[in-house]
């Protein structure tokens, strides 16, 4: 059992090796910033499962990501019609703090996290230029905006200003099991009751 096994949570998909999770109750961890054991709510997404699995990270400001998707999508012509009232809530979004947190990391799981962005098996691999971080952000950003807007109290907000625009997903990273897959991962107490298997799609 992972550190996540601990608390109910539901698995999003996976992003290469990375299972993706939604907390679904408050973790306490130890408190401090990057801990191994990480703190998490229901309004943040968890990368790998902490201890007994792969070191987390947990995934903050879910608005910010689906922002920087948006914005990182329009041409400087598209960016240029934007109002000063849109540009300026845009902004607040997009500076509103940090969203990466690795919890308990070594230098060899970022090497690893290196290795696995440029693989070619993925859909958009990072560039030989680019920045993980950034392509990080970039594939859950689409993944928040395009398939969570209930994890993102922006979302009305971002879908009233950018509705005159056409934005593709342009990534396409996360992988998701297909219907008839025997359901793994996530965990959920119902009736006093432990079940496993609780993904998001297929609990819906």
């Amino acid at each position: 059992m992972s550190y996540i096994d601990g608390f109910d949570h539901e698995i999003i998909g996976t992003l290469g090796y990375l299972p993706i999770y939604h907390p679904l109750e408050t973790i306490k961890g130890d408190g401090s910033w990057g801990a191994y054991d990480f703190s998490a709510t229901p309004q943040n997404l968890v990368l790998g499962g902490g201890s007994g699995e792969h070191p987390g990270v947990v995934v903050h400001n879910l608005p910010t990501l689906a922002a920087r998707f948006l914005l990182d999508s329009l041409t400087e012509a598209q960016a240029e019609t934007l109002s000063r009232d849109e540009s300026e809530y845009l902004d607040g979004l997009y500076y509103a703090g940090e969203t990466l947190e690795f919890c308990g990391w070594r230098i060899r799981h970022y090497a690893e996290l290196q290795t696995m962005a440029q693989s070619p098996a993925l859909r958009s691999p990072v560039s030989e230029e680019g920045e993980v971080e950034e392509w990080l952000e970039r594939s859950l950003g689409e993944l928040v905006w395009f398939s969570l807007p209930d994890l993102n109290p922006a979302h009305q907000r971002l879908a009233a200003i950018f509705q005159r625009f056409d934005i593709f997903p342009s990534m396409r990273n996360i992988a998701v099991d297909p219907p008839g897959y025997p359901a793994c991962g996530g965990r959920l107490i119902i009736n006093g009751a432990l079940s496993w298997g609780y993904q998001r799609w297929r609990s819906r």
